[in-house]
């Protein structure tokens, strides 16, 4: 079997989706809980600081590659059906969602605990972690209508691309 470009963008496109969730499920369920459990405050804060910043970085990456990539995948399809159209209106919400995760909430945790601990950080280390399984949430939901797209064909036509 020839490597096509469309095989090759649509690799591109999973892997980023891998990363993007793979990271966001990570520091939710394996990373928080084990901080929480083995570090002592101000160690927790400096390593949570510094994994806010890097994971964020690379999250906010994969989601821009997604976008690059879906847009190739849309080309190659040559229509917008409803399920894709569905599927593209969850996208944006993932990426408003991890924009605002990473960009404000995931912000004001570290201007906040750049002075050490402070009692308003609890709080927005949980308001980060619930906006990031709402984000998990709508990327799996994505990745059921993205199997729906490559099973059929994908419906109600919506409008040709060319």
């Amino acid at each position: 079997m020839m490597l096509t470009w469309r095989m090759l963008i649509l690799f591109i496109h999973v892997t980023a989706v891998i990363v993007a969730l793979g990271g966001s499920l990570f520091s939710t369920f394996a990373l928080a809980p084990i901080l929480a459990d083995e570090l002592a405050a101000a160690d927790r804060l400096r390593v949570s600081r510094r994994v806010v910043r890097r994971l964020g970085t690379i999250v906010l990456s994969a989601l821009g590659v997604l976008v690059l990539t879906g847009l190739g995948n849309v080309m190659f399809m040559g229509v917008i059906t409803l399920l894709l159209a569905i599927k593209l209106v969850l996208v944006a919400a993932v990426i408003v969602l991890a924009v605002y995760q990473y960009g404000t909430i995931g912000t004001r945790i570290w201007r906040v605990s750049a002075a050490g601990p402070d009692p308003s950080l609890p709080a927005l280390q949980q308001r980060f972690r619930k906006v990031g399984l709402a984000v998990g949430a709508l990327v799996l939901l994505v990745v059921y209508l993205s199997l729906g797209l490559t099973r059929t064909s994908g419906g109600i036509i919506l409008a040709g691309v060319r």
